[in-house]
């Protein structure tokens, strides 16, 4: 007859309430990270195109398509318009093919995938209006992927 002694089961006892432990705070820390604020300052609309951002507000009823100049590194016709330390929700889709929305400096990727929204929100660095962040598309999508950027402007 095999005996287990108590140590045994005081240690096998501490590895599982460990890993229980583990288990439900990531449970709950997944379920904060993926909650949306209950009323973010803006909501934006933002829809990747072969190549090219189009950004819109349904507060103003307008949208924006922007165009990105490689050779002197601006984009212009619109932009990610956002006001500093603000919270901003923004709901990326794709019109024809996966896209990827990707602000490096702020640390915000989303996929835009055709027919489908995602939802995101995430807060505004708390910088001086006119600070500009890259906004660039991270998933290939085709010929000129590497022109689809645009900016996120602070207001």
């Amino acid at each position: 007859m095999v005996r287990i002694n108590k140590l045994e089961w005081a240690w096998t006892l501490i590895i599982v309430a460990l890993l229980a432990g583990v288990a439900a705070y990531s449970t709950v820390l997944l379920y904060n990270e993926d909650a949306l604020p209950a009323h973010p300052a803006e909501y934006v609309d933002v829809i990747g195109h072969q190549w090219y951002w189009e950004f819109c507000y349904p507060a103003n009823h307008t949208c924006y398509n922007t165009s990105y100049d490689a050779a002197t590194n601006t984009a212009s016709g619109g932009a990610l318009w956002a006001a500093p330390g603000s919270t901003i929700q923004i709901n990326v889709t794709g019109a024809d093919v996966i896209h990827s929305f990707n602000i490096p400096a702020v640390g915000v990727r989303i996929d835009a995938i055709p027919g489908r929204m995602n939802l995101f929100a995430f807060q505004v660095p708390n910088a001086a209006p006119g600070s500009q962040y890259l906004i660039q598309c991270t998933e290939f999508c085709g010929e000129f992927h590497g022109t689809m950027r645009a900016f996120m402007v602070l207001t």
